[in-house]
């Protein structure tokens, strides 16, 4: 499995506006925040909206917010906002000329089946929520380790 920057820059952005008190951001500030190009960050967002996982609002204190609850989203649900497959099978014996796979007959097809069925269900148990940083969690493991 490949996560694409697409992924990745989909996924901080959505735990930049979860972690907002107000759970709203302007794309000028996930993309100054986070070092993402304004464009491509602005494409992100709107295919995140497009999927029901984000809310434009206009106006003044307008911008971006969660349409959902974060304990609601799951990693699954962005992913496939972003408009990819969790897992991507892709046979190369069409490369090559000289051998030739029958998909009816593959051997291995069930064991990729079962491996994206069961990335999936991770995926999808994988919730916005669990990925937001807890600053008072993590300052007492660093401080634990640090012996600080």
């Amino acid at each position: 499995m490949l996560v694409t920057t697409t992924e990745g820059y989909a996924l901080k952005a959505l735990i930049y506006i979860a972690q907002k008190e107000d759970k709203r951001a302007t794309i000028k500030e996930i993309s100054e925040a986070n070092r993402i190009s304004f464009p491509y960050i602005l494409r992100i967002c709107a295919k995140l909206r497009a999927s029901g996982i984000l809310e434009s609002v206009r106006g003044r204190k307008g911008g971006y917010v969660l349409k959902k609850d974060p304990g609601n989203i799951s990693l699954y649900d962005i992913i496939q906002a972003v408009g990819r497959s969790t897992v991507e099978i892709r046979c190369e014996y069409g490369k090559r000329k000289d051998l030739s796979c029958y998909q009816a007959n593959c051997i291995s097809e069930i064991a990729w089946a079962l491996v994206k069925l069961k990335t999936d269900e991770l995926y999808k148990n994988i919730k916005l929520k669990d990925l937001i940083p807890n600053r008072k969690e993590i300052k007492n493991a660093v401080n634990k380790h640090t012996g600080y």
